[in-house]
């Protein structure tokens, strides 16, 4: 790991999905840097986990996007604690869900759009008061099937898009209070959460038609593949860039991590007619 720089100290941060994975590593990377953090995890454990391993300055808070009396509470903590502190938030709690449409659960698709959008809306909407006092920061995490949506992706990039829309808007919007939005854009990382989409992968395989899962074999076999070959990078390296993000007097609109985002962002350029066909070819040939 790179050598930690103090940031200023008068920041105060909410960070959503911090049990586990790159919410977990900001938590306690900003924690070392001297911010005062509120870390939102759903189960006592990871509340003790983030406590035994942060400072004081480090708060779990029980926190769940999807339930707004959770974060009403969540809000009132951290507002009475906030003071005169700039408070920035960063939006990293989602889930994934890989698959061909017609193989998805329709529940499992509802609740990816409600955590990965609906959530995100909501924390952000209820804790603008207090980013707005004292010119926060908004910080989205995004992935790079944001930027470019690709077969066997299309629910999780269709919230993804939404994420980079939220922030584009938002930029501008809230840009007479002097607060910046920015998207971090995110490629493959190596945490448990990959062996969590692989496993849940295999039980919807299971759950489903048989015959319908023939019809897909060749673009599952890929997307399969191609998960595993593709370079990851680890956590603490997004919760370094997060950490320049909430410190540089002028925030960039989007951050690339990782050769995934960076492919995709090359890719979504070209285009469609061209893009099909290599990816056409690359899956059935």
């Amino acid at each position: 790991m790179k050598t930690i720089n103090k940031l200023n100290t008068k920041q105060v941060v909410l960070i959503t999905g911090a049990s586990t994975g790159i919410g977990h590593a900001t938590a306690l990377y900003l924690d070392k840097m001297g911010m005062k953090v509120y870390a939102g995890v759903r189960k006592e454990t990871d509340k003790q986990k983030l406590l035994q391993e942060g400072t004081s300055n480090l708060t779990p808070v029980f926190l769940d996007v999807c339930d707004q009396d959770s974060i009403t509470r969540s809000f009132d903590l951290v507002a009475k604690e906030t003071g005169e502190f700039t408070f920035s938030l960063v939006n990293n709690a989602g889930v994934s869900l890989n698959g061909p449409l017609e193989l998805l659960p329709l529940p499992d698709i509802k609740k990816l759009l409600d955590v990965n959008v609906c959530g995100l809306l909501s924390v952000t909407k209820t804790f603008l008061p207090l980013i707005r006092k004292n010119k926060g920061r908004i910080v989205n995490i995004s992935s790079g099937h944001g930027l470019l949506a690709i077969p066997d992706k299309s629910v999780y990039a269709a919230s993804k898009f939404a994420v980079q829309a939220i922030t584009d808007s938002l930029r501008v919007e809230l840009l007479p209070f002097g607060v910046s939005v920015s998207s971090v854009v995110v490629g493959k990382v190596n945490t448990s959460v990959l062996g969590k989409i692989l496993d849940d992968r295999n039980k919807m395989l299971e759950k489903a038609q048989p015959e319908i899962v023939k019809l897909y074999s060749h673009l599952i076999e890929y997307f399969d593949k191609e998960v595993k070959n593709i370079p990851g990078i680890e956590a603490i390296e997004v919760a370094e860039v997060i950490a320049k993000v909430l410190n540089r007097p002028k925030p960039k609109a989007q951050y690339l991590i990782g050769p995934g985002a960076k492919k995709m962002k090359v890719l979504s350029r070209f285009p469609s007619g061209m893009r099909d066909n290599l990816l056409y070819k690359a899956i059935y040939t």
